[in-house]
Parts: structure tokens; sequence; C-alpha cells
């Protein structure tokens, strides 16, 4: 087994036995196939001989394998290759594989994912061309092998932020307690596994964090599965959808698309399944969804199936049955009636809650109570969606 020197008390050493020795050690990329391949070459000194180890992976990826030469002065001797009657010591070869990187006479010439990867040098020597093939074979990784990938992953990581404690910070206040997995794992750095496993629970974490940011990037007013999961949940009581799998699918969103109300109507219009979601310069979230399709034809439409919600609040408000739904008017954006709320009145900005008569939809306790007990509201963010149901 063997080590480089790590500074970083973040990641455990892996021990070199007395047996052998890591004289240098040198990393280089290659591509092949569109991936790159991070390739290792060690001078070591095994029992007295010296060797160069070549060690090939794919870069930036932990996985359970790794391609592997160990080859000494005898064995490159054997290729009966004349270019080893000039380079005819170990030394000499190394100083040769190290130069060939320089100028780019390497390459991959072959992976077999299962089986091997081969090297191929291709130079010349006064004006005499020659090749050389280094044939590396699948290793499956040892727990040595795994910690040094988590530890590469990790150092990149740290890499990118510049400074490993500020990084190391930032995912404590994230994981709500990094230092003291950072401290157990310096205080048991003899242990192996348990280095394996926490840093699996971190790795965890992180596709955690990416997971929810991705939800961020696609909801910009719902905040979490836990609000999305609760407009399902009144989705699938609609009948007839009670074990759909359903998807939502943006179609218009006002700080992508802008404010026109002719340019709603041109995206939005004939789109049958409908889910609207509002968010106020105050804060204040809520919706609608309605089975019909917003066409402009000036008329109230009745749909049984249809209701609002607030997010704020966590409520929802049916439809009363045979009531009307919803008020299908040109010049506004989505109204749904007894006007519980409407958007649209000029611009996609502007929007209201003003009763001509009791709201058509059930459950409100105060006046205006879905925009907080305010008749009038700004838009900051409105978005409709087509519901999916499969």
């Amino acid at each position: 087994m063997f080590s480089g020197n790590n500074n970083n008390n973040n990641c455990t050493d892996i021990i070199i036995y007395k047996e052998e020795e890591l004289l240098e050690e040198k990393k280089f990329i290659l591509k092949y196939s569109e991936r790159n391949y991070e390739i290792k070459i060690q001078l070591v000194k095994i029992n007295y001989l010296h060797y160069i180890r070549i060690k090939a992976q794919e870069e930036k990826v932990i996985i359970n394998y790794i391609y592997l030469t160990e080859m000494n002065e005898d064995d490159f001797i054997k290729q009966n290759n004349e270019i080893f009657k000039i380079y005819n010591n170990i030394h000499k070869i190394y100083k040769l594989i190290l130069d060939s990187f320089d100028k780019n006479n390497i390459s991959i010439s072959d992976i077999k994912e299962n089986i091997s990867c081969n090297l191929l040098i291709k130079d010349k020597f006064i004006a005499d061309e020659f090749s050389i093939e280094i044939r590396l074979k699948r290793k499956d990784s040892n727990n040595n092998d795994i910690i040094e990938m988590l530890c590469n992953k990790i150092n990149e990581l740290e890499e990118e932020k510049n400074n490993m404690n500020k990084k190391v910070n930032e995912l404590e206040s994230k994981n709500n307690n990094l230092n003291f997995k950072v401290n157990e794992l310096e205080t048991e750095n003899n242990n192996l596994n348990t280095k394996v496993n926490e840093l699996e629970e971190e790795k965890n974490n992180m596709k955690n964090k990416i997971k929810e940011l991705k939800f961020k990037s696609d909801y910009k007013i719902i905040k979490n599965e836990d609000e999305l999961n609760f407009i399902k949940n009144r989705l699938l009581q609609i009948p007839g959808r009670e074990n759909s799998k359903i998807s939502l699918s943006l179609k218009f969103r006002l700080t992508e698309n802008g404010n026109s109300i002719n340019t709603y109507r041109c995206i939005c219009n004939n789109i049958p399944n409908n889910l609207v979601l509002i968010k106020t310069t105050e804060g204040t979230r809520f919706g609608g969804y309605t089975d019909k399709a917003w066409t402009s034809c000036g008329e109230n439409i009745v749909d049984n199936n249809s209701f609002c919600f607030s997010l704020s609040r966590n409520k929802i408000y049916n439809i009363i049955t045979d009531k009307i739904a919803i008020g299908d008017n040109v010049r506004y954006g989505p109204m749904f009636r007894d006007n519980i709320f409407y958007i649209g009145s000029g611009s996609l900005n502007n929007g209201g809650c003003s009763k001509n008569s009791q709201s058509n939809f059930l459950g409100e306790e105060m006046l205006y109570e879905i925009n907080d007990g305010k008749e009038k509201f700004t838009v900051i963010e409105f978005e409709f969606y087509q519901v999916v149901f499969e």
C-alpha cells in the first residue's frame, strides 16, 4: 500500500507498509470517450527493488475499481522494445513516461471496463519513431482505495472554496453539527470503517442539499415538498383521479414571461386541468385549480372540481356545488368567483379579492381571508401549471 503526505486533518492517511516506500508520484489527466481519467505515475521501492506503478481511474467519480500495473526494470525489458536499450534503467523509464505526458505523446488507446485500460506512448528518438503500450488491469478497490477516493473528493470540494475550514464551517451550519463529525473522525482515524460510514453520511446529506436546491429552482412559490404534497393530495380527491400519478408542467412564470395579459392568454389559453399560484409583495401565497381550460370566452363557468387554497394558511377552499367557479374574461388573468381572488386588471401584477356577494368557495372565516384580510394586492410572482394526471 502507499500514501502521499496529506496535511488535511480531515482525511486519514493510507498506511505504507515497511517493505514499500513511495519515492515519487505525479498525477495527470487523459481524456477517453468524452471522459477524463486521472493517471497516477509512482516510483516505488518494494523489498529493495524499484517499480513503476501506474494507476488509472475516472476523474471525480467514486467507483469500486481502478486500473493498475506495477513493473520493474526487467518487466519493461521483457517487452523486447528497442527503446529500452536506450532507456535501460527504471529511473530513465520513469522519466520517459513523465516526459510523454509533458509532450502530450501519451494517450489511452483502449478501455475494456471489466478488464483493462491500455496506455500508448508514441514518440521519436532522434529521427526514429517508437511506440510503447502499457496494459493496466482492472483491480477491485479495497478500503484504502475507497478512502483515498473519498478523501480526494473532499479535497476537491475544499479547493473549490479555497479554504477547507470555511467549507467545513459551512457544512456544519447546513448539517447541524459537522464539527462534531470532523472531531470524531480526527480522534478515530485508526478506524477506517467508521471513516467510510461517516463520509457516506456526509455524501447523502449533500445529495439531499442538491435535491433541496433543485426543488427551489423548479418552484418559485411552493417552498418545500410538504406544500407540494398538500396541493397534490387535494388533487387526488377529484373524482376519478384518486390513484393518479401527478406532475406539474410549468407553462408561464411572471418573472420569466412578463406581466402582459395578452402574453399570458396566448401561452395559457386552451390548457385544461390547470393550477395557478400567486405570491404577493406581502409574502402571502395562494392559488386555485380548475379542470376547465381558459379560453377568453367572456363567460362565467361552473366546475365542481375546482378549489382554491392558501399556502400561507395551509387551507383548502372547496367550490360550492354547482356554483360558478371561474370567470373567463379576456381582459383579466385567472379569476376565481365570486371573487375569492383575481389578477390581471391591466397587468398581471394587479390583483384583488373584491366581492359583490358571498364567495362561491367554502371555508372563508373572514373577508378576503385568502389574502390575509386585504382587498387588494400586488403580485410579485405568478405561475401557471398544467396538472398532468397519469
